[in-house]
């Protein structure tokens, strides 16, 4: 079976950002009849270039009728950790690279000044961002929707990256992401500020995703995985989660899902800004490792998690950074200090998650939220990871295996296990962390 046609565009967009040039190259068929997608892909690819090149890519389903089929995954080898490491970017961001033409990106080089990478129409272009050093996220993304006006999802760092903070975390436009293990320090040693997706085309999936989809949530209602939506739900089901859900009584408005998401995760919180007169329902609530680490420290974890993802910080680190007693002010100054090279935190274990190995959590980005533990975590969110599903979902919804997915990439019985297996095999490559060989299959 060959999954390059209708799952991929078949085209791979190349950046060198030290010589701001641009181009793209084939998907080569061969690559994908032994790497699925996803990270598995990014990972082979990788091999083919620098070791310090970016990687982002798509899944099979991405973008498809499969339920939350969200996501774009970024590969690199972590600054922090001996390993290369996959973060997952939700929301919209995989349907939106994927509509823009192009299925993988590869970003090589460094850029001299600080520049963002932008894909429309399965084309790739390199612009200057000389003014953007030190802007908060809201600020960054008001300069590029000057410069680039009409771009659907983007990928954005802050003056946490620019102030080479160890605790920097990518942000899925001004939402923060998974991303706790140096995405946004590799971007920052590119110069890169910004990669934008604006997905304006589309592709011709097969004429039964839409009753396969239908039966899919039919069958999560039936087993009630779908009852329960929101962030809060989600956070009670977390070490110490009832007491950080019940920090947000009062304070949920509207619940937001991923591309195709039966099962939304996320809730906008109302946040009353200064010299305001009412709350503005804008704050996204996506990282709910996160919302638990400073809720724990804090009355007020509600504007310290705006300005963390103002600075594009990781939310953990700066509840781990943290005293109780502290006021707000103290506590949004000891955030701060945290967007400095050499910030310091007093954690023995981070990234790291309650029954999941510490370098197994950091591999997959060191921010999925860990419903599950051992390997039922593991091997759900790496499959996840290589057929483009949302990590999150893939755990919230248990009665969902890999073949209830799989049946959107094939309908023959035989095919499908033969997809099963191939998964496993590129598990276990994917854990060992390294980059294949060059030619490796």
């Amino acid at each position: 079976m060959s999954l390059y046609q209708p799952f991929y565009n078949g085209k791979i967009g190349v950046v060198d950002l030290t010589t701001q040039s641009t181009y793209t190259v084939d998907l080569p068929g061969d690559a994908l009849r032994e790497h699925i997608g996803g990270a598995s892909m990014n990972a082979w690819l990788l091999s083919e270039y620098e070791s310090d090149s970016l990687i982002l890519g798509t899944g099979p389903l991405t973008g498809s009728f499969a339920p939350a089929s969200a996501i774009l995954v970024g590969t690199f080898r972590s600054p922090d950790f001996e390993h290369l490491c996959h973060v997952p970017f939700m929301l919209r961001s995989g349907p939106e690279m994927k509509f823009s033409g192009v299925d993988y990106l590869i970003i090589r080089g460094a850029s001299k000044e600080p520049c963002a990478v932008s894909v429309t129409r399965g084309q790739v272009h390199v612009f200057s961002l000389p003014d953007s050093p030190g802007q908060p996220v809201p600020e960054l993304l008001h300069l590029l929707k000057q410069r680039v006006p009409g771009f659907r999802a983007s990928i954005v760092t802050g003056p946490a990256a620019d102030g080479s903070s160890p605790y920097a975390s990518a942000s899925i436009d001004s939402h923060g992401s998974p991303d706790k293990s140096g995405f946004a320090a590799r971007m920052a040693d590119k110069n890169l500020k910004a990669i934008l997706f604006n997905g304006i085309q589309g592709l011709p999936f097969r004429e039964d995703h839409p009753a396969l989809a239908k039966a899919v949530e039919k069958m999560l209602q039936s087993s009630g995985a779908s009852g329960s939506k929101g962030f809060a739900s989600v956070v009670k089901r977390l070490e110490d989660g009832g007491e950080a859900a019940g920090a947000l009584r009062g304070k949920l408005g509207r619940n937001r899902a991923c591309y195709h998401c039966p099962c939304p995760c996320m809730t906008y919180a109302s946040l009353k800004k200064s010299g305001a007169d009412k709350e503005k329902d804008g704050l996204l609530m996506m990282d709910h490792s996160g919302w638990v680490a400073l809720s724990r420290k804090s009355e007020d974890a509600l504007p310290l998690l705006q300005r963390c993802l103002e600075l594009g910080l990781d939310p953990c680190a700066a509840g781990n950074g943290l005293r109780e007693d502290r006021s707000l002010r103290e506590a949004l100054k000891t955030i701060e200090s945290l967007t400095a090279a050499g910030a310091a935190i007093d954690e023995n274990d981070y990234p790291s998650a309650p029954g999941i190995e510490s370098r197994i959590y950091r591999l997959f980005g060191g921010g999925i939220t860990p419903l599950l533990t051992g390997n039922a975590w593991t091997n759900r969110v790496a499959a996840a990871m290589i057929l483009g599903i949302c990590p999150v979902f893939i755990q919230i919804a248990g009665r969902l295996d890999r073949s209830d997915l799989l049946r959107f990439l094939s309908s023959d019985a035989e095919e499908i296990k033969a997809l099963v297996e191939r998964i496993d095999g590129e598990i276990e490559m994917l854990l060992e962390g390294k980059i294949p060989e060059q030619g490796q299959g």
